[in-house]
């Protein structure tokens, strides 16, 4: 009654006040009906049940498990609360229970049925279940160790440089599935890694390409792609003589040249660059004209780049002993 008396005394208001009032009223009074009608009948509902496989410790499913099945379920429409309210629990399928002897670990449509049974409210009837089967080839031979090639395209900034060689975690990894795949199998591929214009050392988790009929362990290795900022310098390097016969010395003026290059900056402090500058006694013997002789870049660091000399030639003596 007092219900009733405050919504009387509401309606009393303004005609918009009474308009509205009235408008919840009467959905709520709907809502009532249809939860009663609802809940006390059946409803169907599609579930997502995880999936996993107990494996023992010598096992490899060569493919994929589903990470859920999707299930329908008929149920009152009151119990579909605890659906809604808690988490469906795992379905864990023992190994053991479904490897058949040709390999393959396999669960038929009735199987997974009754393996669901008691993973859904007792009351419920399974409509359907998605995938209707599950069938996997397994191996139970030992892994073959197989090297893993990186297919990596790096390119550092114009002032930038690769200083050192791609470094991985690990050079080789497992390859598991039977007698035939495995001889066929004789090193594993990442995926293809690509950066541009980089200015800091690249670290990155690359995923091995998938093998046909194979799994491989682990999925992915780490890889290091040392970079350096390069910095400009210069030097004096003494110059060599090559190819000077017994008893004839070269006398060069003058005997060293300066040197300008880029170099990466942790060698910025290194007291010898390991430039090396040289001439060519045979390009004088073979009639070299005036008295100037080539003076031609010898050893080169990798790291080094656009190494210039202050002279392109000097000029030269040649003492007979």
């Amino acid at each position: 009654m007092k219900l009733w008396d405050n919504i009387q005394g509401r309606l009393k208001q303004s005609p918009r006040t009474r308009s509205i009032l009235l408008y919840l009223f009467f959905v709520v009074i709907s809502a009532m009906f249809w939860s009663f009608l609802t809940f006390n009948r059946d409803v169907q509902l599609d579930m997502e049940v995880p999936v996993e496989v107990s494996l023992p410790s010598n096992v490899h499913l060569l493919a994929k498990v589903p990470d859920t099945l999707t299930v329908t379920v008929r149920d009152r429409g009151y119990r579909f609360f605890s659906y809604l309210f808690h988490k469906t629990p795992k379905l864990t399928l023992r190994f053991t229970d479904y490897s058949d002897g040709n390999s393959v670990f396999k669960v038929d449509q009735s199987h997974l049925r009754k393996a669901l049974a008691p993973v859904i409210n007792k009351n419920a009837t399974i409509i359907s279940v998605l995938p209707e089967s599950i069938n996997i080839k397994f191996t139970d031979l030992p892994g073959k160790k197989v090297p893993v090639k990186t297919d990596i395209l790096v390119e550092p900034r114009e002032d930038y440089t690769l200083y050192g060689a791609l470094i991985q975690n690990q050079d080789s990894v497992l390859v598991f599935s039977d007698a035939k795949t495995l001889s066929q199998i004789n090193e594993v591929y990442t995926y293809h890694v690509e950066e541009h214009d980089l200015t800091d050392t690249l670290w990155r988790k690359v995923t091995i390409a998938p093998i046909n009929g194979a799994v491989v362990e682990p999925r992915s290795i780490d890889i290091m792609v040392p970079i350096e900022k390069l910095k400009s310098q210069t030097r004096s390097v003494k110059i060599a003589v090559r190819n000077a016969p017994p008893g004839v010395k070269m006398l060069l003026f003058p005997s060293d040249v300066e040197v300008s290059f880029r170099s990466p900056v942790s060698r910025i402090n290194d007291d010898d660059a390991g430039i090396t500058a040289v001439v060519d006694y045979n390009s004088v013997a073979n009639g070299t004209p005036g008295n100037k002789v080539k003076v031609m870049i010898g050893e080169v660091p990798a790291a080094y780049q656009d190494v210039v000399f202050s002279h392109d030639s000097v000029e030269y003596v040649i003492e007979k002993h």
